[in-house]
């Protein structure tokens, strides 16, 4: 009877643990990651940027995509629109990294569409 109940509690935890979320850290060292943005410039061009410094993980369970929850964090005074000027203006007049040199994304709801494709909705602090 040991021997079943023991056999019966290993394998209840090998079911377990495939039935949890995967817990992921976003890889920025090699380039596999970043955050890129687009805004509109005088109305009829685009001014591209990104953030070179971030950090962030994830949760995904593929039975229950509806749980992931993703973190993100920025470190704001990096960004970078190749452009020194414009960047130093972004740092200081429109960002005010000096106050707040972090901004944070947590997500609060996943939802996985049939095409494959994914709408992730959470909060951004800046």
């Amino acid at each position: 009877m040991k021997k079943l109940l023991s056999a019966a509690l290993l394998s209840m935890s090998l079911v377990g643990g495939l039935a949890q979320a995967e817990h992921y850290i976003i890889d920025t060292a090699k380039a596999h990651a970043f955050i890129d943005f687009r805004i509109q410039h005088l109305g009829y061009s685009w001014m591209s940027g990104h953030f070179d410094k971030f950090s962030g993980d994830f949760d995904y369970d593929e039975a229950n995509p509806a749980a992931a929850q993703v973190n993100i964090n920025i470190d704001v005074a990096s960004v970078d629109t190749n452009h020194a000027e414009r960047d130093k203006h972004l740092r200081e007049k429109f960002l005010n990294t000096d106050e707040f040199p972090k901004a944070q994304f947590k997500s609060t709801s996943f939802e996985q569409k049939e095409d494959g494709s994914a709408v992730m909705v959470g909060d951004f602090t800046l």
